[in-house]
């Protein structure tokens, strides 16, 4: 009897984990198609950098470019032209230029990428809400965040170069609205 007890509870054991792994399957596969499908991202964001908030929009076209603007005193904006992050203080008339893929934003940025890593890798669900991937790679960690439900794009979390934890959540997402390369064209700083 105890044998049988415990046979029945191996197979259901191993029914379940099945259905379980091939749940997850298919919930990669429709992210993976999404990603594909995706052109352009525009939105609204808070980003929080220790204790202090900060927020704006943001425009992302795929392959790599990536343009927000921020809403404070030094009227920020970042620009990535596809191998370039410039971070411009518009107030101040400066501007700071970075390597993308030296940053965290190039793992989010290069589509091609961002599915290879998540055909390789397994997420992990969160408050039955989330899906978080993690991206340790070049002294950089990135973990983003995907609903489980509609995929979207919901945010990430990183490190920025003073150490600072820095989380960046999305809201008001749109997919795929036609958007003008030229936005994301780096001005030099006589040009601010």
């Amino acid at each position: 009897m105890i044998k049988k007890n415990f046979l029945l509870l191996k197979i259901i054991i191993f029914f379940l984990l099945f259905l379980n792994k091939q749940a997850y399957a298919e919930f990669e596969n429709e992210l993976i198609k999404k990603i594909q499908n995706t052109n352009t991202l525009t939105f609204q964001f808070n980003q929080k950098i220790n204790d202090k908030i900060q927020k704006g929009k943001c425009i992302i076209k795929y392959p790599k470019l990536m343009r927000c603007d921020y809403e404070d005193a030094y009227k920020k904006r970042l620009i990535s032209n596809g191998k370039t992050l410039a971070i411009i203080q518009r107030r101040y008339k400066k501007i700071f230029y970075y390597p993308l893929k030296t940053t965290p934003l190039y793992f989010i940025l290069d589509k091609e990428y961002l599915i290879k890593f998540i055909k390789t890798s397994r997420g992990q669900i969160l408050n039955n809400l989330l899906i978080k991937y993690e991206i340790i790679e070049n002294n950089n960690k990135l973990s983003i965040f995907f609903d489980k439900e509609s995929l979207n794009l919901k945010g990430w979390k990183t490190v920025d170069m003073y150490k600072n934890d820095v989380d960046f959540s999305i809201s008001n997402l749109k997919i795929n609205l036609p958007i003008e390369k030229k936005l994301f064209k780096i001005p030099t700083q006589e040009n601010l």
